[in-house]
């Protein structure tokens, strides 16, 4: 199963999207011209974390239904 239930890099690109958009406030107050630079990263990581939840789910899925087939093609037999 592996770390976190194969999540690990769901998790860790959440924890870096969440850590981004903690900064944001802090550093266009600091920095006006980053702000630019933090809409583009922050929608960028959530995005990352969206696809890579959606691929785990994806291979999740595809083998636990290939776990039941070969069970049942084996009692078939």
């Amino acid at each position: 199963m592996g770390y976190f239930r194969n999540h690990l890099a769901t998790l860790v690109t959440g924890v870096f999207a969440a850590t981004l958009t903690g900064l944001w406030p802090y550093f266009v107050s600091f920095e006006p011209n980053l702000n630019f630079t933090f809409i583009m990263a922050v929608s960028i990581t959530w995005f990352l974390t969206l696809t890579c939840w959606l691929a785990q789910k994806s291979t999740d899925y595809i083998h636990n239904s290939q776990i039941h087939v070969s069970h049942s093609e084996k009692d078939l037999e």
